[in-house]
């Protein structure tokens, strides 16, 4: 297994995460600022590169009804850029509720954080929620 990296999308930050090599544990690895940290094509070509990542876990923001409206159709949007830029396989994962769980994880560690660090927990929240039901698939095919 190789790891595979997390991103939870917005228009202004997107949250990244990465796995640990055994495709057990996700871990934040930070938060890109649209606009002003550069291209995120080029820092995701770097951790896949520096990492050996062999695919990308994006967060699938559909209403709490399960209806895809303009977030996620533009995180939909985001991930096929990602997929042809970086040649690698792109899965999306529903993320309902990740960014108020990240920073429920937050306060209750007693940490009240910046959004960036939100950001950063959701998409180690969305990267472990796919790596969790890739184990249970391979532990009962």
């Amino acid at each position: 297994m190789s790891p595979l990296i997390g991103l939870d999308y917005g228009l202004r930050r997107i949250g990244i995460a990465v796995s640990d090599d055994s495709d057990t544990i996700a871990l934040a690895l930070g938060t890109h600022r649209e606009g002003l940290d550069g291209s995120i094509v080029e820092r995701l070509r770097s951790i896949a590169s520096e990492r050996a990542c062999t695919g990308v876990v994006v967060g699938w923001p559909v209403t709490a009804g399960g209806e895809v409206g303009d977030m996620a159709r533009r995180a939909r949007s985001f991930a096929e850029k990602i997929e042809r830029a970086l040649g690698l396989p792109v899965v999306m994962v529903d993320e309902r509720y990740s960014s108020q769980e990240a920073e429920r994880s937050l306060r209750l560690a007693g940490r009240k954080r910046p959004k960036e660090e939100i950001d950063a927990v959701a998409a180690q929240l969305i990267l472990q929620q796919h790596l969790d039901a890739q184990a249970r698939r391979r532990k009962d095919p």
